[in-house]
């Protein structure tokens, strides 16, 4: 396996896509090879073809890095857009973000003409960026393997969370990892992220794990309830930034 151009925005976007992956919920059925890869620290082809059988995942970041003038869609500047969010989600035009959604994810039939028009509408008068969370707010349909509607419960976990490390522990020889974070909650008919909360979370695959030496007080992020990355203060304001974004479009009028 040789390591490509890309290696470090393969990684990363590996760190995000695990695990959805490997509870099933979308890309191909080959989770344990992105978990191999990533406690290996090798980003080469397979996982770039891995990554590319994710179909919304891959379609935004194409959006966003031919909007950038970006050659590779798995560049680290276009991947970190997608999961946490920086500049480049400032460049991608409303008219080409809606055609997106409609033309390559059809999402006029999986959420219903009614609903999508609304959506489109909303697009006139609120910027929206291709970031993940907005995907997960107001996609109401679920559009991995599991058709279904969104509950506050799976929004709360497919939605790249983050907090702060208080406390690791050893249970069952398995890492626990509890952070000071926030839920997401509805709150008068609104969504809105709730007052702060511990919540326990995991770092591991079937006995593996890709993220070493986390330490109490590091900043991280998490996905499906696993520790996707440790995360730098620029990156804790801007996941916190784009993700109330997309509430704040979710809560926007009509």
């Amino acid at each position: 396996m040789t390591k490509i151009d890309n290696h470090k925005g393969l990684l990363l976007c590996a760190k995000y896509s695990v695990a959805p992956n490997f509870f099933g919920y979308c890309g191909p059925d080959k989770n344990t090879n992105l978990v191999d890869h990533l406690t290996s620290d090798i980003g080469d082809r397979e996982v770039k073809e891995i990554l590319s059988e994710f179909e919304s995942l891959h379609l935004n970041l194409n959006l966003i890095a031919n909007q950038n003038k970006i050659k590779d869609p798995f560049d680290y500047r276009v991947v970190e857009a997608y999961w946490i969010g920086n500049r480049l989600l400032s460049n991608i035009k409303n008219k080409d973000y809606v055609g997106l959604l409609g033309e390559k994810f059809l999402l006029h039939k999986k959420i219903g003409d009614e609903a999508f028009g609304k959506m489109k509408h909303k697009f006139l008068s609120f910027k929206l960026l291709p970031h993940h969370s907005f995907h997960v707010f107001n996609i109401f349909k679920r559009t991995g393997h599991i058709v279904a509607d969104h509950t506050i419960e799976t929004m709360d976990n497919c939605r790249v969370g983050w907090g702060r490390i208080i406390k690791l522990s050893m249970i069952n020889n398995q890492l626990s990892i509890s952070v000071k974070t926030k839920q997401l909650t509805i709150s008068n008919q609104h969504l809105t992220m709730s007052k702060e909360v511990i919540k326990e979370l995991k770092n591991d695959y079937k006995g593996k794990s890709f993220l070493k030496n986390l330490r109490v007080g590091d900043w991280i992020s998490f996905h499906w309830g696993r520790v996707c990355d440790v995360l730098t203060q620029q990156q804790v304001k801007n996941l916190d930034f784009y993700t109330r974004r997309a509430i704040d479009f979710y809560n926007s009028p009509v």
